[in-house]
Order: structure tokens, then sequence, then C-alpha cells
């Protein structure tokens, strides 16, 4: 799958998130997600929208080490880009 997967991508009913660090983790509704954001949210925007007020989404040196991800996704057998392409 080219280019930075989007909520109309994935399928499933529930998204799952997680941050293993963190040890928080929960599912969302697919479709709620979609009347919210619009099926064209990319799960690198949902990512960053997930772990606000995250400590480790944005550190003093500029590295994001928050652990945030949608294991749902690696379940379908789909990637995600965490880095938009430059």
């Amino acid at each position: 799958m080219s280019g930075l997967l989007t909520l109309r991508d994935f399928k499933g009913p529930v998204i799952t998130v997680q941050c293993k660090p963190c040890g928080r983790q929960g599912e969302l509704d697919r479709k709620a997600l979609v009347k919210q954001f619009g099926a064209s949210m990319r799960f690198v925007d949902l990512r960053r929208r997930m772990a606000m007020g995250c400590d480790k989404m944005h550190c003093s040196d500029g590295q994001d080490r928050c652990g945030t991800g949608f294991p749902c996704l690696l379940e379908a057998g789909v990637a995600i880009e965490l880095k938009e392409p430059t």
C-alpha cells in the first residue's frame, strides 16, 4: 500500500490504540471516527490526536518518543508510515 494510510483504507469496525511505554490502550469505533474526522483522516494525524498531551511526543531534543500506535493495523497486515515523505 503506497502513501499514508487513512480511515478509508482500514475496513475493521474497531481501531485499537495502544502506548506501551505509558500503559495506555483502548478501542475506537471506526464509524464514529469517520463521522467525526472524515474517511480521509490519516492514521498519522489520528495518532497525533490520540497522543495529545503526551510528554514524549515532543521531547526537548525534537524527537518523537511517544509509543502510541494501532495494533489493529498489524493484525490486519497493513503498515503505517509514521513520518510524512519528504
